[in-house]
């Protein structure tokens, strides 16, 4: 468990291990703890009458997991289906936007959200975290591969149905419900007739399944970039929790917690948002291959445009981007503002992830100098 909030997490290493199915290893393992932690120590250990262990790991099920199956009455294989149909639904041919990075984000999303202590943030309960943490697992499914400059310009079909407004990100989390709700779907390839229940909901309530999707859309919606800077001001904007106002004065109501919790669910779509562009935050052999990805798939997409005549979209023209040019850029604009405008928030950035991403740009400093040392040869022969 404590493994699985560590922010050096090799998903890539994990991905092997777990034999290409990162969705459903990870969405099992946070999503259905502590449950999930007792199963595998079972099978790791094959002790499955040590009742002292389970007695012992049952007592902790606050430290090892979020309790969200006993809370909201989630059958397991419900929860394992609609897995395997999430992950499936995730693009493979993708050299980015796959299972691997919904995984990822997952992955990142949960870490935030255990080492900012996001249950102890004024106003936010248990339904917030489920909710965060679905938003991070289906935020991408059915990604196409081309992004939402693409589609506008090419007047997609997404594109005309969610009128150029957060294309992608309206597709992806309507899709994920279509998918929870059809009577159809199947919870893996093998299996294309057989007809699963992937309705994780079911037991919920009707009002609190509307605020859990609620929230869902929200955070997914919250992912879209157009919006990032944005945002960013928003979270600069939130003082340290120590700062925060919890009188409420002499005549206060439970409404008068309502502005804390909007920041508390503000600094945590954030934290869930910064998870999906994290990758030159995390360790340099991860980043590395995350760039590569990355820029495949954009030059993937920039040959597309150029095929059709479009305006060829910003770091999709494999002719003309600089791979480290592209990442310092990136880190300087991006990632660095939006890890120190969460840092007062998490203390853990300060010594975990700042010094990554430092390191990082270093690194693509050094990039630079090789390739304009190369390019400098090659105009000099």
């Amino acid at each position: 468990w404590e493994k699985l909030m560590k922010w050096d997490f090799d998903i890539f290493k994990v991905t092997e291990l777990c034999k290409g199915k990162p969705m459903l290893f990870l969405g099992w393992a946070i999503l259905a703890s502590p449950h999930s932690q007792r199963i595998m120590k079972q099978h790791i250990t094959n002790e499955n009458s040590n009742k002292d262990s389970d007695r012992e790991l049952e007592q902790k099920q606050d430290d090892f997991g979020y309790n969200f199956m006993e809370l909201y009455r989630i059958p397991p294989q419900c929860l394992l289906d609609m897995l395997r149909c999430i992950e499936m639904h995730y693009n493979s041919s993708n050299p980015y936007h796959n299972p691997i990075h919904g995984a990822d984000v997952l992955q990142t999303t949960h870490t935030f959200l255990k080492r900012m202590n996001a249950k102890e943030l004024p106003g936010i309960t248990s339904l917030h975290c489920f909710a965060l943490l679905l938003g991070a697992l289906i935020h991408d499914v059915g990604h196409p591969g081309l992004n939402n400059n693409y589609q506008t310009n090419a007047f997609s079909k997404l594109a005309l149905r969610y009128n150029d407004k957060s294309i992608l990100e309206s597709f992806h989390v309507s899709y994920a419900f279509q998918l929870l709700f059809s009577s159809n779907s199947s919870s893996s390839n093998d299996n294309d007739n057989e007809k699963v229940d992937l309705n994780i909901f079911q037991n919920m309530g009707i009002k609190q399944f509307q605020e859990c999707r609620q929230m869902m859309i929200d955070a997914v919606l919250d992912t879209d970039m157009a919006a990032h800077f944005t945002r960013l001001q928003a979270i600069e904007d939130i003082p340290p929790k120590e700062e925060w106002d919890f009188s409420g004065g002499d005549d206060s109501t439970i409404n008068d917690v309502a502005p804390l919790r909007d920041m508390s669910w503000m600094l945590m779509t954030f934290a869930m948002h910064v998870a999906d562009i994290s990758n030159n935050a995390k360790d340099k052999g991860i980043a590395v291959q995350w760039t590569d990805r990355v820029l495949t798939e954009f030059f993937r997409q920039g040959d597309k445009e150029k095929e059709m005549g479009l305006p060829v979209s910003p770091l999709c023209d494999r002719e003309t981007t600089s791979r480290p040019d592209s990442q310092l850029g990136f880190i300087e604009y991006i990632i660095r503002p939006s890890f120190r405008a969460l840092e007062k928030h998490s203390p853990f950035i300060s010594t975990d992830v700042i010094p990554i991403i430092d390191a990082n740009y270093k690194y693509w400093l050094e990039e630079k100098a090789k390739e304009e040392e190369e390019s400098a040869t090659s105009d000099n022969k």
